[in-house]
């Protein structure tokens, strides 16, 4: 398959488990690709593992919350592809805890990370995908559509990137398209970092509920996702723009 040959990406979070399959896939896709990330160790290990592959792959760090490494980011693109055509926004965070426990510096980085980041990643990188047909694929949440307890700071932020998605294709199409992927339980480090301080019971009937909850009756494989982002930057979906798109096996349809 080579739905993205030719085509010039750049992943954030990319050395997460969906992060990772996407870099793969796209790379399989026939695109060349730059996976953004905080993890550098990671990094350099993925680019390693997929160059010698013989896949068109380059890590940059950067952290998406920070106005001066997405700086950095776009000066690097522009150096390396002199335009982009497709920005996936994957980069993210959770946290799972009561809304009067919340400090200040918990909800700046879940928010900093998952809005912010999106929002500082589009606006240095919009500029180098114009004229293009560029598409853009950010990552909210099925949680960016419904509410659910203890997830208050989560919720808001990817709520966020639902309406900056929808908000935004009204404002750069149709030269550029840009839609948002709401994945709902996805088998990553994300749902079990949430759960982390709960005790191993309580998890394992958390995860059996999250698997019930789907109509699939399990949750969901990176590959899944990466596979709606890659229809989604893809001329397939030349007619699709300010979509919020869940992946999600019917959580928010019950």
């Amino acid at each position: 398959m080579t739905r993205l040959a030719g085509k010039q990406a750049v992943i954030t979070g990319a050395t997460g488990g969906i992060g990772e399959a996407a870099c793969r896939m796209f790379c399989a896709e026939g695109a060349s690709v730059i996976g953004a990330d905080v993890a550098d160790a990671r990094g350099q290990q993925l680019e390693e593992e997929l160059r010698g592959d013989g896949l068109d792959f380059s890590f940059v760090r950067c952290d998406v919350s920070s106005s001066a490494d997405v700086a950095a980011l776009a000066q690097e693109v522009e150096i390396r592809f002199g335009g982009l055509d497709v920005l996936y926004n994957n980069a993210g965070v959770i946290l799972g805890k009561p809304l009067c426990d919340i400090s200040d510096e918990e909800w700046e980085h879940v928010i900093g990370v998952n809005l912010r980041g999106t929002f500082l990643t589009m606006r240095a990188l919009v500029p180098l995908m114009r004229g293009r047909q560029a598409a853009i694929v950010n990552t909210a949440s099925g949680l960016g559509l419904v509410g659910s307890e203890q997830m208050t700071a989560y919720c808001a932020s990817k709520g966020g990137v639902v309406l900056l998605t929808k908000a935004a294709a009204l404002e750069l199409g149709p030269d550029i398209r840009v839609n948002v992927l709401c994945p709902g339980v996805i088998d990553t480090t994300l749902p079990h970092a949430a759960l982390a301080e709960l005790p191993e019971d309580v998890r394992a009937a958390i995860f059996k509920g999250w698997a019930d909850s789907h109509v699939a009756g399990r949750i969901g494989r990176p590959e899944e996702v990466v596979a709606a982002a890659i229809f989604l930057a893809s001329a397939e979906a030349s007619f699709v723009t300010g979509v919020a798109l869940p992946v999600d096996s019917g959580v928010t349809a019950r």
